[in-house]
């Protein structure tokens, strides 16, 4: 039994999660425009792919964080290229900075 459209493209999205991703990457991919490609996996999953990756990009980043990867290391090997983009994201999911994350080694 084959795999819904949806599932494929979550599927390549979480297989590519850190590779550089667009809408058009994945419509170019996929065979769909990228109106169609939004539309299909917003319909199944809730939210736009955008959405969705970035979502996924900031809690690996944080579970990296959490156990002592340094947050500029973290937010590029999670696919972020810009910290002010990361940290305002970052903040905007999780409701306290990357920082305030990070393993204190006080001593």
């Amino acid at each position: 039994m084959g795999h819904s459209p949806a599932e494929e493209i979550v599927g390549y999205i979480n297989r590519h999660l850190f590779d550089d991703l667009s809408l058009q990457i994945l419509a170019n991919h996929f065979f769909l425009s990228t109106s169609q490609l939004n539309r299909l996996f917003r319909q199944a999953t809730g939210s736009s792919v955008w959405e969705y990756i970035t979502i996924k990009r900031l809690m690996v980043a944080r579970g990296k964080i959490k156990t002592g990867t340094p947050v500029i290391t973290a937010c590029q090997e999670c696919g972020f290229h810009d910290y002010s983009s990361f940290y305002r994201a970052y903040l905007r999911r999780f409701g306290n900075s990357p920082k305030s994350d990070a393993i204190r080694v006080d001593r």
